[in-house]
């Protein structure tokens, strides 16, 4: 357990694994990032902001792939605002490459091949979708 963090006195924060069986390990050639990572596809798909933030947890990150660094000095460190933070970190996430629970962040292990995300279309037609589902359970329950 972390009692707390250098410059953050009355502040306590507990480490744990939010993926215990997602757990990076060095496998093959010796290397904190998977050479995978560029040679699976992996790095190909990304932004630059995710790119940037992805090396920034695999450099700061414990053997466990756990680092504490909260969104604010993120931003800080890597020259970049917080709605950028949030929407790389958001694509991170949902290609299972990070696992995020504030202040926690975990490196995943890769999984086994890039998971492609829906384009800006497609993504609306289910954010659509879904808004109509809500809405028809809204009109059932009222009639």
């Amino acid at each position: 357990m972390l009692l707390s963090k250098p410059g953050c006195e009355g502040t306590m924060t507990v480490k744990r694994l939010l993926f215990p069986d997602r757990v990076r390990k060095i496998e093959g050639s010796f290397s904190w990032l998977d050479h995978r990572f560029v040679t699976g596809g992996f790095l190909r798909d990304l932004s630059t902001l995710e790119i940037l933030l992805y090396l920034f947890l695999v450099a700061v990150s414990d053997r466990n792939g756990l680092s504490f660094y909260h969104d604010d000095r993120i931003a800080t460190l890597l020259k970049i605002d917080l709605p950028a933070l949030g929407q790389a970190k958001e694509g991170l996430i949902r290609r299972s490459l990070i696992a995020y629970d504030s202040p926690l962040y975990q490196v995943l292990s890769l999984p086994p091949k890039p998971i492609p995300l829906a384009s800006k279309e497609e993504r609306e037609r289910q954010e659509q979708d879904v808004a109509r589902h809500h809405f028809k359970k809204i009109r059932e329950v009222l009639q």
